[in-house]
């Protein structure tokens, strides 16, 4: 190797660590920009190793505690990686995320847990009445334009409540399979314990359309608010099915 090509190469080297070795605060002063609509808050650590005491869109927190760990790694895979914990309305996350060339991210290895509000606030759904706890597995998410390209993973609801009156109905524990097959993400959902029997699926399409359609039956052994509550969907199909059908856009 030549000792020109020898000295850029130190050179860009030391820059590098240079860089990611700064204090954090002063880099983001100085280099982004803050017209964004999303900005981190309270900034400590350095572009390597860092954290945030919120991130905020347009003005309101969405992410609270949020610490990073860069894998200079993912540099030879063309992505900037790093590991990530954080908190976001409640639901505490820790996983694997990178930008990729052309913009699109991608998720791996990411579990996280919490009320089961918390992700129906995330999902602009706070107003549902039902309650319990959720857990997220993405073992792979890709995002391209800000909607989800691909996903693999489970989602788990324990306690699951139906939360409308002043004694809400314990409904057991749920769990939904999600995979994507010929470009179409589907959840598939299937009981774990409790008194409903569930089945059926939540597509969502790449024109970013989705479509739901779930099956549900009281256990035999259900209590009987249990079974008055399900009665209240409508009226069953000739297996004894009450459906749940709709589609929309995203």
């Amino acid at each position: 190797m030549k000792t020109r090509t020898l000295v850029l190469t130190g050179v860009g080297c030391f820059l590098l660590f240079a860089i990611i070795g700064a204090p954090i605060g002063p880099l983001h002063a100085r280099f982004a920009n803050p017209a964004s609509a999303l900005q981190p808050v309270g900034l400590t650590g350095t572009l390597f190793n860092g954290a945030a005491s919120a991130v905020t869109v347009n003005g309101r927190p969405v992410v609270r505690q949020l610490t990073w760990s860069l894998k200079p790694l993912a540099l030879l895979m063309a992505r900037i990686g790093a590991h990530v914990t954080g908190d976001a309305d409640g639901l505490s996350f820790e996983g694997n995320v990178a930008r990729l060339i052309g913009g699109s991210v991608a998720v791996d290895s990411m579990r996280a847990a919490g009320p089961l509000k918390s992700l129906l606030t995330l999902t602009g759904d706070a107003l549902v009445p039902i309650d319990g706890s959720v857990g997220v597995t993405l073992d792979n998410l890709k995002l391209v334009d800000n909607f989800p390209k691909t996903v693999t993973g489970e989602l788990q609801i324990g306690s699951l409540k139906w939360a409308l009156g002043p004694n809400p109905v314990a409904l057991g524990d749920l769990k939904a399979a999600i995979t994507t097959e010929a470009g179409v993400i589907i959840a598939r959902v299937s009981p774990v314990s409790g008194p409903l029997d569930v089945g059926g699926e939540l597509r969502v399409l790449a024109d970013k359309a989705y479509e739901v359609d779930l099956k549900v039956k009281a256990q035999p052994n259900a209590d009987v608010t249990v079974q008055n509550l399900v009665r209240s969907l409508g009226e069953p199909d000739p297996e004894g099915w009450f459906r749940i059908k709709t589609r929309g856009q995203l």
